[in-house]
């Protein structure tokens, strides 16, 4: 009999074994490892802008042994990966020292595809579900990576978990998903055995790290746990023990994260205008035989009053309410949540509904044939995934050939390496999304400018990390054909093209380098005598903004504001082309004005003859020569708290949200240092470690 049982766990182990090799295969059929493996830059989505982030971590943040920094090649400075998700960035930019960085990257953005059927496996066995219904539900994970429609007129391709989002740019999304999943499995086998704690902290620590969304979703899971009143107390108890020394580890980037979340910028969700549009988001065509095999699940376990296996509809459950807690939170005036595109709580959604699916089979005698079935479901679904897919394959031969194999995609090398050559400045260029789109394979691919010329840039991808980037993606509107208009709702208005007060905004931006590339922006440049030509006629040409500087004394006096409502009152002042030269100040303690409108900002013309010279800026560090020794000097860098100042008393917010010092001494130098509620997450994610390391003293 043992023999029987030790033969039959054998062959369950090698259709296990098998079926997860088969579904990598699968995967390897669309990725290709050509296109992986190739030292291409992958270009297309937002994916490409991505790229930077393992770009900065390869040479900037890892060798200063950091996981958290200043950049000041996007967005007029912005703090690297404190409000953006580091972890991936941090394995890709490592590998990067191993093989091309190009290549590390791309096996970034497909970890989570591939990771994600062999987490659910693994998860499913922690939970101690016994086979075949581990190996299944890894199978019917390609339904959800494999969906392209929520219907047949709006495909799905933003909110993450499925590979057309993977390619739009949701990598982290897609890597976080797989964590969850199998963190659902290791909290379930460590509560269950009053263990594992120090492992479950750890993995949810790298959860946070991979997406934000996920620590959420992460938590819910173990929510399910205290709703079991016959094990409420040894539940309560593990919980407790696992969330503080959760919370200790991650403090040293959730603190700071939550403390500072004010100098973001809200990107904010639009909920759907009618039912409809919600029915289908919440129950996509292509998932309803799916909804109702679960549906039969959850009744099949409920009659069964098998209450452990109810954790997949409980996280389905909680992932609609927070979906649907949005709108309802922003109509009864409740705005914290604009941060957060609760759309994305839906595919935690999906994939619970998916994984319900196989548990009801453990309550059927299936043993004469439970090494068929597995087998049977996987050929199902690659039948499945062969019918529905109609554009993955193209999209993912168009993202990893890059740059290379775009029509343009040289072109745009020579133009950086160009730009490479040049004094150091910063670069402004037009949104040309067609263009772009078409000939460098996607409408961001100038988001990779300071990667290939080394010179920094007004936009990027993490913008909702940027302080400044309302005013930025506004005046992209002035200086470009097409617009975006991201922060639109921010704002107030979305601005039309108009390239004399776009160049004002450059000029305000300390913008040195223009990249043009549409016939219309090209004709307008040379109409102009404050540019010149410095590489063209071409497809994309650099001119250059004269008297353009990052540091500047202003013409007027700066007027200290104390305002209620700073960004409504900056706005106005961005776009009143008569106030723009006056800098507003932010100030709590030392104010001219009190909630003023923008016609009461009025200011005198500052008498200077000011020499700014030796200008030094790095990521980190930026220092200057005066010899205006007690007169505004505008940095015009993203202001933050962590800016510390050598030559001056301290740093004002100054409009639109730039540093103002007034030195002290001819010699002034900023440096990016630590904040309080940063040195607090740090000693406490140190405590979480010793707690760990001397878990038996502290009984855990």
């Amino acid at each position: 009999m043992n023999l029987v049982k030790l033969l039959l766990s054998k062959k369950e182990q090698i259709v296990d074994f098998v079926i997860i090799f088969l579904i990598t295969i699968f995967l390897a059929t669309y990725f290709k490892p050509d296109y992986i493996f190739s030292n291409t830059t992958i270009s297309a989505g937002d994916t490409v802008g991505h790229y930077y982030g393992t770009f900065i971590m390869n040479k900037y943040l890892i060798p200063n042994l950091k996981l958290i920094g200043w950049s000041n090649d996007w967005f007029l400075g912005y703090p690297a990966f404190q409000f953006y998700f580091p972890f991936v960035f941090f394995l890709t930019g490592l590998l990067g020292y191993l093989i091309p960085l190009n290549i590390s990257f791309k096996i970034g953005t497909v970890l989570g595809v591939f990771l994600l059927p062999i987490m659910t496996y693994i998860s499913f066995r922690l939970m101690k579900i016994k086979f075949p219904i581990p190996i299944i539900a890894a199978s019917l994970t390609l339904i959800l990576l494999f969906v392209e429609r929520i219907n047949p007129e709006q495909i799905y391709s933003m909110w993450g978990g499925n590979i057309p989002s993977t390619l739009a740019g949701e990598f982290s999304y897609g890597f976080a998903l797989a964590l969850s999943i199998l963190f659902i499995g290791t909290f379930n086998k460590g509560i269950n055995s009053k263990k594992l704690i120090s492992l479950n902290a750890i993995l949810f620590l790298l959860i946070m790290l991979s997406h934000f969304f996920f620590a959420i979703f992460s938590i819910i899971s173990t929510l399910f746990y205290l709703l079991d009143f016959k094990k409420f107390k040894q539940n309560f108890k593990y919980c407790m023990k696992f969330y503080l020394i959760s919370f200790l580890l991650s403090s040293f980037w959730l603190l700071p994260m939550l403390f500072k979340v004010s100098y973001t910028s809200s990107h904010i969700w639009y909920p759907p205008y009618s039912i409809k549009e919600y029915i289908d988001m919440i129950m996509p065509r292509p998932f309803i035989p799916f909804y109702i095999l679960s549906l039969a699940s959850t009744i099949a376990i409920i009659i069964n009053k098998d209450r452990e296996k109810l954790i997949f509809v409980f996280i389905a459950l909680s992932s609609l309410f927070l979906f649907l807690l949005s709108p309802i939170m922003n109509k009864i005036g409740f705005h914290g949540l604009d941060h957060l595109q609760m759309i994305k709580f839906l595919p935690m959604m999906y994939i619970s509904i998916i994984l319900n699916i196989p548990l009801a089979i453990s309550y059927i005698k299936i043993k004469d044939f439970s090494i068929v079935i597995p087998v049977i479901v996987l050929i199902l679904c690659f039948l499945w995934v062969q019918k529905h897919v109609t554009y993955i394959d193209y999209w993912i031969y168009w993202n990893y050939n890059g740059y290379e194999d775009k029509p343009l995609g040289q072109e745009y090398y020579k133009v950086n390496e160009f730009l490479s050559e040049l004094p150091y400045g910063r670069v402004a260029y037009e949104y040309d999304p067609q263009k772009y789109e078409t000939t460098l394979g996607s409408s961001r691919a100038t988001e990779t400018i300071p990667i290939f010329s080394g010179k920094p840039i007004t936009e990027g991808t993490h913008f909702q990390s940027s302080f400044n980037a309302p005013y930025i993606y506004s005046a992209h509107c002035e200086y470009s054909l097409a617009c975006s208009c991201v922060f639109g709702h921010m704002a107030g208005r979305c601005p039309r093209f108009d390239f004399d007060i776009g160049v004002e905004h450059m000029k305000l931006f300390g913008v040195r380098y223009f990249f043009a590339s549409s016939e219309t922006i090209k004709n307008a440049l040379r109409q102009r005598n404050d540019f010149k030509l410095l590489y063209g006629p071409a497809e994309f040409e650099i001119w250059e903004l004269n008297n353009s500087s990052i540091i500047q004394v202003p013409d007027y006096e700066p007027v200290f504001v104390k305002s209620d409502n700073w960004r409504e009152l900056s706005y106005n002042w961005f776009f009143n082309k008569d106030k723009l030269k006056i800098p507003i100040v932010w100030s709590k303690d030392k104010y001219d004005l009190i909630n003023p409108n923008i016609y009461e900002i009025n200011s005198k013309p500052l008498d200077q003859n000011c020499n700014v010279n030796n200008i030094k800026i790095e990521n980190e560090k930026i220092e200057f020569d005066t010899d205006c020794i007690g007169k505004p000097h505008i940095i015009k860098v993203s202001y933050f708290p962590n800016w510390k100042v050598e030559g001056a008393e301290k740093i004002y917010m100054v409009s639109p949200a730039f540093m103002l010092v007034y030195p002290t001494q001819t010699h002034v130098k900023l440096y990016y240092g630590k904040t309080i509620i940063d040195i607090i997450g740090i000693i406490f994610s140190v405590l979480g470690l010793i707690i760990i390391l001397f878990k038996k003293r502290f009984n855990i």
